[in-house]
């Protein structure tokens, strides 16, 4: 008796898996091809890049189509500060492209930013030929050893068709870790085909994480029972405003938040007392010590000199990993601060914040409060020349708009923007963690490009500003209307004033600057110099109003920090 049909196709299957001759979908495209149609279809807008013999191809690819804009930098390490800063402020993967060996070296300070801030960046660099790797080939270095302290995922193409697999990876890993991902391309491989598609972004990337309604309920009840109650709040709740309000209000809590997330609470409400660390203010740090409750809510800053050893917490946060790392915890909550916190507000409709012992929060509250304004407005209005860097500060919170974009540098003028700037809901962009030097300018750039109908304002010091400023080059390039104030005080002055409290020599702390006003105007912008207050707020005025690049330069005063120390 002759075998059935069925019985010859389970025989052949003995020797081939089920599907090895079924044809894979293919798009025929090249791998430089490959890497831009599938970027696209995850929204990248941008590559902020610099040219280099590895990357020739690429940038040939870029060049022919018009679904991503090529952003050409300077300097690698620029190009990977602004990739990082349109991750913080889109929360869009940001991508940078740089070539083999020194590309990849400048290019790790800017890396460095996005991994120690948890921005979602995808590194894209060339490599030299394949036949070249582990030889002694010019600019040829181990990239994946070179970058792994700082990328989660590196690894080298070694064939086409494994590219599909590993962008889209590399891709969700940036997206749901706000990790670094890195790939390096030997240079003609960018020219090969690859057999596979584009992997279309799916929305469940987004989908919030929700936590038990039992565990919700819980946790507000804490909350609710607090007589003393304060919330420390964190970028987690950006677009939740309002409900962060009505729960403090409902509760009677005091308010703080970290620096990046000053925009979320209203800044002139009566609960809120700055931010906390040595750039904060001392209302925070006291109402804290007497706190009975301290709810962080998507934030892991905990700084231990100005937060109680004994504070009573509790954390709400969507990554499970931040929560209870430097400090015990009361309660921990994981879940999308979306769904809990517009739920904590509901919850609280029935409480009244103002009565017995929160009564006495609130006037207590209030008294603080009102002392810190009161030190913070004799700062602020303090007259001379050079300028005082609170009066500058202070200028610049008047004179920006609302929905203004601020990228802060890393420096003195840091510490004086947290504790003197009333935030009007602009978003503050700045190093929180890597705390490099000369972010500010690349992610100024970065702003404009992502919100082109907002003001995008880079504040820094000398000694920030000098690391970038020649990409003030490519703001003029681009054509696009950012404003850079630069508070010259002719030192690292964080660093100066710290060596002074300890006795120490001030070697290497005073700066001979240039003429950074000459520099704006030799690369093509417009050009200010302010040496007073008045002068500060007419050439801010002007500046702000430019329509090209413009950069404005104050003669600071290197005042000390409160608190300050090694």
């Amino acid at each position: 008796m002759s075998p059935s049909v069925l019985e010859q196709t389970i025989d052949r299957l003995q020797d081939e898996p089920v599907n090895a001759d079924q044809r894979k979908p293919d798009q025929g495209l090249t791998v430089g091809r490959f890497f831009l149609e599938q970027l696209a279809a995850w929204g990248v807008k941008r590559i902020y890049g610099v040219i280099g013999d590895a990357n020739l191809y690429f940038l040939d690819d870029i060049a022919k189509q018009n679904k991503i804009q090529y952003v050409p930098f300077l300097d690698e390490n620029a190009a990977a500060l602004a990739a990082s800063a349109e991750a913080k402020l889109t929360g869009r993967i940001g991508v940078v492209l740089g070539t083999s060996g020194p590309g990849l070296a400048n290019m790790l300070n800017g890396l460095g930013d996005a991994f120690a801030d948890g921005a979602g960046v995808l590194a894209i660099t060339g490599q030299v030929e394949g036949k070249e790797v582990g030889t002694d080939a010019k600019q040829y270095i181990q990239q994946q050893l070179t970058a792994s302290p700082i990328a989660s995922y590196t690894e080298m193409l070694t064939d086409a068709d494994a590219l599909p697999k590993m962008l889209h990876r590399f891709l969700v890993m940036s997206e749901v870790r706000g990790c670094v991902s890195h790939i390096t391309v030997p240079k003609r491989m960018f020219r090969d085909k690859v057999n596979g598609t584009v992997t279309p972004y799916s929305p469940h990337l987004r989908q919030p994480l929700l936590a038990p309604d039992k565990d919700v309920d819980e946790t507000f009840r804490l909350i609710a029972e607090a007589k003393k109650p304060m919330f420390l709040l964190g970028r987690g709740i950006e677009g939740l405003t309002g409900d962060a309000v009505a729960l403090a209000d409902a509760v009677g809590a005091a308010v703080a938040a970290s620096m990046p997330a000053m925009n979320v609470f209203p800044n002139g409400h009566e609960r809120f007392v700055g931010g906390v660390g040595l750039a904060g203010s001392e209302a925070a740090s006291v109402l804290m010590a007497e706190s009975d409750l301290v709810v962080m809510f998507g934030t892991t800053w905990w700084p231990d000199d100005y937060t109680p050893v004994a504070a009573r917490i509790v954390q709400i946060d969507a990554a499970r990993e931040n929560i209870g790392v430097g400090h015990l915890l009361a309660r921990g909550l994981v879940g999308d601060l979306s769904a809990i916190l517009p739920r904590f507000a509901q919850l609280a409709q029935g409480l009244r914040g103002e009565e017995g012992e929160r009564a006495a929060w609130k006037r207590r509250i209030a008294e603080v409060r009102a002392q810190w304004r009161r030190r913070i407005d004799a700062e602020a209005a303090q007259d001379g020349s050079p300028v005082a860097p609170q009066r500058v500060i202070k200028t610049i919170a008047e004179c920006v708009a609302p929905d203004a974009i601020i990228a802060l540098d890393t420096g003195d003028h840091t510490l004086w923007f947290n504790r003197i700037f009333e935030n009007r809901g602009q978003q503050v962009l700045l190093s929180g963690r890597w705390r490099t030097l000369g972010f500010a300018l690349p992610a100024a750039i970065a702003a404009q490009l992502a919100h082109p109908d907002r003001q995008a304002v880079a504040v820094a010091g000398d000694g920030g500003v000098v690391q970038t400023l020649m990409e003030f080059k490519t703001a003029v390039n681009l054509n696009l209307p950012i404003t850079v104030v630069v508070l010259n005080n002719g030192a690292y002055a964080t660093e100066m004033n710290k060596m002074e409290n300890e006795g120490l020599d001030r070697l290497g702390s005073t700066l001979n600057n240039p003429d950074f006003a000459a520099i704006a105007s030799a690369c093509g912008g417009a050009a200010y110099k302010a040496s007073t207050g008045e002068q500060l707020r007419d050439c801010l005025t002007k500046a702000l109003n430019e329509q090209r690049p413009a950069l404005v330069e104050v003669a600071a005063s290197p005042l000390k920090m409160p608190h300050l120390k090694i």
